[in-house]
């Protein structure tokens, strides 16, 4: 394991100069880079050398991120090109891919009043979705799968076990589930297990991990490494149900309708109608881990900023729970959940010491 105080930035340079050549660079010269909720830390190069250096001191990450670049690279799935590794030392440099993510470049073309260009460059998002979960995971090393081998029911008792305890039990510790709440989401749990998860599932696939370069080549995809084999469905409603991606009901449908298609192009065609009435039970699960990680992130790990996603997730909730074919067999559960989620814990978030 690195020094904790360990600064990367004379080894990335020399890891550029051994690796690419041309003008040195001198550890000054990087810029230290937001990393999001990523516990990485990165370092973009000073202009006239388009690389960022990495550096992850998770060696299994790292491992993970490399190969999985090169195989998904090797498919025509647009991912950063690496130049060069230093598995010792756990950095690596790769491609400059500008300052956008697909989140940002969206809220732009928003404020631009632009929507044709949002939904078209989702429809090329859910495009490659299809290609990244089939054609992707076809020869994965699932060796590489350092949070596990599949997205099973253990992996989601555990997503709600997450929402229960920092979420839940954080802001309403006087609103604990009910023996008929605990039975409800033991029932939504096993209906997303019994799911087929036999594909790549991604496990992360929001507009925050895909880029979307200033010559308009988008979308590039990262943060794929903690993926594993998993259900379908899990991925789509990551991107389609987030907050971030500001869609609507109609927008919603579109999408999904321009990923079933996708997906039947890749030799892995879904039967419509039960793959929408499962998606809402992926939506729950997703969006309650969403909260969990939300609130761990901001409160241990020190990252307010984002709790500001916080009342967008509750708005999404709240919509999805007024659906009367929602939750229809589980009525505790859905009165426990609207109660959690008829407003933001403000006074709570308000009290907290970050």
């Amino acid at each position: 394991m690195t020094h904790p105080a360990y600064d990367p930035r004379a080894d990335l340079c020399r890891l550029a100069a051994e690796r690419l050549g041309g003008q040195p660079v001198k550890p000054e010269q990087l810029e230290k880079m937001k990393g999001g909720g990523s516990d990485r830390h990165f370092y973009r190069f000073p202009a006239g050398q388009p690389l960022v250096g990495v550096w992850g001191e998770d060696p299994a990450e790292n491992q993970a991120f490399w190969v999985f670049t090169r195989h998904f690279a090797a498919r025509g799935i647009p991912v950063p090109k690496l130049f060069g590794e230093d598995p010792v030392r756990g950095l690596y440099l790769m491609e400059d891919l500008g300052a956008h993510t697909l989140q940002e470049q969206l809220r732009l073309w928003r404020k631009e009043e632009t929507p044709g260009r949002v939904l078209a460059a989702l429809e090329r998002v859910v495009d490659w979705l299809a290609v990244i979960q089939v054609a992707g995971g076809r020869g994965l090393d699932e060796g590489l799968f350092y949070q596990g081998r599949v997205l099973d029911r253990a992996r989601f008792q555990a997503d709600v076990d997450y929402f229960l305890a920092q979420y839940a039990g954080r802001y309403f510790p006087l609103l604990p589930p009910t023996p008929q709440v605990t039975a409800g989401l033991t029932a939504l749990v096993d209906r997303v297990a019994a799911e087929d998860a036999t594909h790549f599932c991604y496990r992360d696939f929001q507009t925050r991990n895909i880029m979307w370069p200033s010559d308009d080549r988008g979308p590039v995809f990262i943060d794929y490494q903690s993926g594993r084999w998993g259900p379908l469905a899990y991925d789509l409603v990551s991107l389609l149900f987030s907050p971030d991606s500001g869609l609507d009901e109609a927008g919603r449908e579109t999408l999904t309708e321009r990923y079933l298609a996708a997906l039947a192009t890749q030799g892995a065609p879904q039967q419509g109608d039960t793959f929408r009435q499962r998606l809402m039970d992926f939506v729950l699960i997703r969006r309650m881990q969403a909260l969990g990680a939300y609130a761990y992130l901001a409160h241990v790990k020190h990252k307010p900023l984002l709790l500001e996603k916080i009342p967008g997730t509750l708005a999404l909730l709240r919509g999805l729970l007024a659906r009367p074919e929602v939750l229809a067999g589980e009525p505790e559960l859905k009165t426990w959940l609207a109660r959690l989620v008829a407003q933001a814990p403000e006074e709570a978030l308000r009290g907290m010491v970050l």
